[in-house]
């Protein structure tokens, strides 16, 4: 941990074990879920075969065989049966050319964020994007202006700082606080960036990568509440 550079290094011996023990804690409830599907978390399955990108000397280097890439939320678990059955009927049908959104993607979306969050939301409010980083540039493009300032967490999801900077944006750090082994939101320094008139918005990254926080309602509230008062869109 201290060598990928995420802010432990300078932690002291309380905080890192505080640190280890949450971990630990995470890592039973998961298991814990996972005991419900499925799935062998203990099977060895080689990526190297299709080829993985995080496998691929193009990211571990020519030499690199031996290293474990750690560094991106790419898992080595087969996916649940549940989910691999559903592809083998797509490809028992055989022909794979353009194709329109299947009947009942959104319906099972806004059915899913009702049920699972108590969040309802309206179909036409559903928009597509190839992927998460193509959405967040055409967000910054559309809603702010070159030389605007967009908020982030770090240490956060290395591209979003890419995505700031080729959109001729301002990196505005707000940096977490790792206190008692848990990663915290500085509220008081999130107020004071986005207080400045010249910052427009802010990417939330939540399940936050890499710390793994999901931020409780209560934080969240916090957030919103500050980025409401100053015109800052989340």
């Amino acid at each position: 941990l201290s060598q990928g550079g995420w802010e432990l290094g300078s932690a002291s011996g309380a905080s890192c074990s505080a640190f280890v023990r949450a971990m630990a804690k995470k890592r039973r409830r998961v298991e814990e879920l996972v005991s419900q599907l499925d799935v062998d978390l203990d099977e060895s399955v080689d990526r190297r075969e299709v080829p993985a990108l995080k496998w691929h000397p193009r990211v571990l280097g020519e030499g690199g065989a031996d290293l474990f890439p750690a560094n991106v939320a790419d898992m080595d678990f087969k996916a649940p049966p549940v989910v691999r059955d559903a592809l083998q009927r797509r490809l028992d049908h055989g022909v794979f050319g353009y194709e329109a959104k299947p009947d009942g993607l959104v319906q099972s979306l806004l059915q899913w964020l009702e049920t699972r969050h108590g969040w309802c939301v309206e179909e036409h409010h559903v928009l597509h994007s190839p992927n998460i980083l193509n959405a967040l540039a055409m967000a910054a493009s559309t809603f702010t202006k070159e030389g605007d300032g967009i908020i982030v967490q770090p240490p956060v999801y290395m591209d979003f700082f890419d995505v700031i900077n080729e959109n001729h944006r301002r990196i505005v750090r707000n940096p977490l606080v790792l206190k008692d082994g848990l990663y915290r939101m500085d509220l008081e320094d999130l107020e004071r960036k986005a207080s400045d008139p010249r910052t427009t918005m802010l990417f939330l990254c939540n399940p936050h990568n890499p710390v793994g926080r999901v931020w409780s309602e209560d934080e969240l509230r916090a957030l919103g509440s500050i980025c409401a008062r100053h015109d800052v869109l989340v």
